[in-house]
């Protein structure tokens, strides 16, 4: 059975690689902020301690991963899983072959898609052209996610964790 082009963000393990739950902490969304927040979107926190996902993809420290959504233009409380070791699992796209086994342990950026206003799905999942051993891309491709409907190639789903994240010990303040 071939993989099913569904993007969905990320989604939350429920574990970290410490083996503990993740740490939810709650952010703000301010009212000027023209961008939906959906579910399983990679957030960053700007000056003011609130929340959006304008980020550059190897570039930005994410905060953490969202648990619910926020219309665009509407000031809003997130849930945001804020753990830099919780573990997600994501789709690839379909860039040539998409991830095989020997991706395992490289490193891809995030495709910061915008989300589905019908659906409340995020949208985000990784970029496939960006893999490579840099340690300075947004997430690390952990190993095929565990599924009967799953199997290496494009948009299969991968379990994955953030290489650029705010709360990360050795990551340089902003």
């Amino acid at each position: 059975m071939a993989n099913v082009n569904n993007p969905f963000g990320l989604r939350s393990l429920g574990v970290t690689l410490s083996g503990g739950a993740p740490q939810i902490e709650l952010y703000d969304k301010v009212v000027g902020y023209g961008t939906a927040v959906f579910p399983g979107d990679a957030v960053n926190q700007v000056a003011d301690g609130s929340i959006e996902k304008s980020a550059t993809p190897g570039s930005t420290l994410f905060s953490g991963v969202a648990l619910d959504y926020g219309a665009a233009l509407k000031a809003t409380d997130h849930l945001v899983i804020v753990s830099p070791d919780a573990i997600f699992v994501t789709q690839c796209d379909d860039d040539a072959t998409g991830l095989v086994a020997a991706d395992r342990g490289l490193n891809c950026n995030l495709i910061l898609g915008a989300g589905s206003a019908t659906t409340l799905k995020s949208a985000h999942q990784l970029d496939t052209s960006t893999k490579q051993t840099t340690s300075t891309l947004d997430m690390k491709l952990r190993r095929l996610f565990g599924v009967p409907d799953n199997a290496y190639g494009e948009w299969s789903r991968w379990e994955v964790v953030f290489n650029n994240h705010r709360n990360a010990m050795g990551t340089t303040a902003v």
